[in-house]
């Protein structure tokens, strides 16, 4: 028993960054929380990328549907607030299915057209849409997927599509 604590404490103390696998052979890190406390990790079958939590389900629904599955694991569909999280979470997709498939992300702009949003309330800082994107189209495109070439597109909420959900460590 105090061989185990000891362990605990010195790993801890070490501070640092600590990289281990996860039950399906992701990467999955440790990092001591906001306090100094150890140890923060993602959750299993979740993969951590900076200080956030990713978890990719192939199964198609629509965003609504999507948001609620995310909520009830305790996140939301994914924010993306800089390219490398856009370009982590499509090679996180294409690990997982071997293709390139378009998944919804967080972002809506239902409550107010043009007004865009991230179902977690976060800042929507989003730059990198596809040439000609959000385009609306048929006045009736709310909803954000990724393009898989380091952009997005926005699309009809009520299309079925495989979806990625996102929470912070901290």
């Amino acid at each position: 028993m105090a061989s185990s604590l000891y362990f605990v404490v010195l790993l801890c103390l070490t501070g640092g960054l600590w990289t281990g696998a996860n039950a399906q052979g992701k990467d999955q890190s440790v990092n001591p929380d906001e306090d100094g406390d150890c140890c923060v990790s993602c959750p299993p079958g979740w993969t951590q990328f900076e200080n956030n939590c990713y978890i990719f389900y192939f199964s198609a629904k629509d965003w609504a549907d999507a948001e609620v599955a995310c909520i009830a694991v305790g996140g939301n569909l994914a924010p993306v607030h800089n390219k490398e999280q856009l370009t982590f979470i499509e090679e996180m997709i294409k690990r997982s299915t071997g293709s390139e498939v378009p998944s919804w992300l967080g972002g809506h702009d239902a409550v107010k057209e043009g007004v865009w949003l991230w179902s977690d309330g976060s800042k929507f800082d989003y730059k990198f849409w596809s040439a000609g994107e959000p385009s609306n189209g048929g006045g009736a495109e709310n909803c954000m997927v990724n393009a898989f070439s380091g952009k997005a597109n926005d699309l009809n909420c009520q299309n079925k599509k495989s979806y990625v959900c996102g929470k912070s460590l901290y």
